[in-house]
């Protein structure tokens, strides 16, 4: 119940009572007694007289007193509060065994050399979760088998790597090649960088690149001339976000000739002598690749049936680490993709959906973290230094760098609090799967199938993305950072 005391710590120093302000958030009242204070005082006066100039004085050696009188006693306590309340908050969390989220918001209400110090630390904790029962659990095994759609999309990528280009005397559609003369203007004036002659362009779906030249190209034949206005991207310098008068002259249209899958052709382009032979190698790597998907797509379906049993209140904090992370991947994704953020939110539809689901997918990521989380209290799941290893090494596998390297990066950062969480969520899906019912999968005897450990990394990474995610919170309120890697 809000506002209800729920215990009080005392010990030599500090007195602590908490209260609770909501299902997440507690405020902790703290008492420090006037000893401590004053220890923090003469620290604080130590600090000062090494950067103050006191006329007569070496720097340090300037006295209290003679200090005071130059800085103001004021200025001299919150000097000493800045790096005294921090430490006292850290004491009286750890002392009242608190699991916080986020960082606190401290209203002092007295901060004096020779009296106790009075203040309050808000803050957000981790709520306990009760574990979901697990003993009726039945989980549908994802699709996993290879279709002829499948194998067929493969070949096609093939055939498209070393297609030809020859003109047509059809409208332009998209996947073509167009060869197009543009000019572009803004008040009359040309645009050199929007400009160009006897430019290859590849006209791609307008409803996916959003793109006004995409638009028209669809449809037009050799000799139309094409006028419309667009407005220009972020990389435009000054003209941002201004209106552009294109005029764009369609001069010829290329498509692809695919070449025929033939054994010369194979034999020719790939390191098989027969069409038979690379076909049954695709057929081999796409069943591994989609068992492997399978495996992930499992987790994470266990991981969500399982939450879904549980009602939980979830920390605001945790919720928004999750959803920068998740901005700031999305950012990422548009620097490799060329475009800013906002062009790139235009590509994938309208921005306020996409934030809509961002945080809907980082509310339901820190809901599962918090459901692992009890279950692996409740399973009693250890993680030592060779779980770490194994973890260390899938992410420099899939990252494409030097194990060490990675390990050094996560020391240096402090992710090592988020590798053991993360690493202890893996191992309490591993013995979930162990304990649920899954209906249906792969028969028995394609065990033998090789799996590709490149597939493998990727599907190790996208586990702990979505399925485990990363720790969000340390000790006494000081978040470690995401363990993620790239991608």
């Amino acid at each position: 119940m809000a506002g209800q005391p729920l215990r009080a710590q005392e010990s030599t120093a500090v007195q602590t009572t908490v209260e609770r302000v909501d299902d997440t958030k507690v405020t902790v009242q703290i008492t420090v007694e006037s000893e401590r204070v004053e220890e923090a005082v003469e620290a604080a006066a130590s600090r000062l007289a090494e950067q103050v100039n006191v006329p007569g004085f070496r720097p340090g050696k300037a006295p209290r007193r003679v200090l005071e009188s130059r800085v103001g006693k004021d200025a001299l306590a919150q000097e000493a509060a800045q790096h005294a309340l921090p430490e006292f908050y850290r004491e009286a969390v750890q002392a009242e065994q608190l699991h916080v989220a986020g960082q606190p918001e401290l209203d002092v209400e007295t901060f004096e050399p020779g009296q106790d110090a009075v203040f309050s630390a808000t803050v957000e904790i981790v709520p306990e979760v009760e574990p979901p029962d697990i003993d009726d659990l039945q989980i549908p095994h994802p699709d996993w088998e290879v279709t002829e759609e499948d194998v067929t999309a493969q070949l096609d990528n093939l055939r498209q790597r070393f297609a030809e280009l020859e003109t047509v005397s059809r409208a332009a559609d998209v996947g073509d090649y167009v060869k197009i003369t543009v000019t572009a203007e803004h008040d009359g004036q040309r645009i050199e960088d929007a400009s160009g002659e006897d430019m290859l362009y590849h006209v791609e779906d307008p409803q996916q690149s959003n793109s006004e030249l995409d638009r028209q190209l669809v449809g037009a034949e050799p000799g139309n001339i094409l006028k419309f206005s667009e407005t220009l991207a972020d990389d435009f310098g000054e003209l941002a976000g201004k209106e552009a008068d294109f005029t764009v002259i369609v001069k010829e249209a290329k498509a692809q000739r695919l070449p025929e899958l033939t054994d010369e052709f194979v034999e020719e382009n790939t390191e098989f002598d027969t069409l038979a032979e690379f076909d049954a190698e695709l057929r081999r790597q796409l069943a591994a690749h989609k068992r492997e998907q399978a495996r992930t797509d499992l987790r994470s379906k266990v991981v969500e049936a399982l939450a879904d049993r549980v009602e939980v209140a979830l920390p605001e904090s945790l919720v928004q680490q999750e959803l920068q992370f998740r901005v700031q991947r999305l950012s990422s994704e548009a620097e490799q993709h060329g475009v800013s953020p906002d062009e790139y939110l235009q590509m994938m539809g309208d921005s306020e959906d996409v934030f809509s689901q961002l945080d809907q997918q980082a509310r339901a990521t820190v809901k599962s973290q918090l459901v692992l989380d009890a279950i692996a209290k409740q399973m009693e799941v250890e993680v030592d230094r060779n779980d770490l290893e194994s973890e260390v090494y899938r992410q420099a596998q899939r990252m494409g760098r030097d194990p060490q390297e990675i390990a050094q990066l996560m020391t240096q950062d402090d992710r090592i609090g988020a590798l053991i969480s993360d690493t202890r969520r893996r191992k309490t899906i591993d013995r979930l799967l162990e304990s649920v019912q899954v209906l249906g999968g792969p028969p028995a005897d394609d065990a033998d199938l090789e799996e590709d450990p490149e597939a493998g990394a990727r599907t190790a990474a996208m586990a702990a993305a979505e399925a485990t995610g990363d720790d969000q919170t340390g000790e006494a309120g000081e978040p470690d950072t995401h363990a993620r890697g790239e991608g």
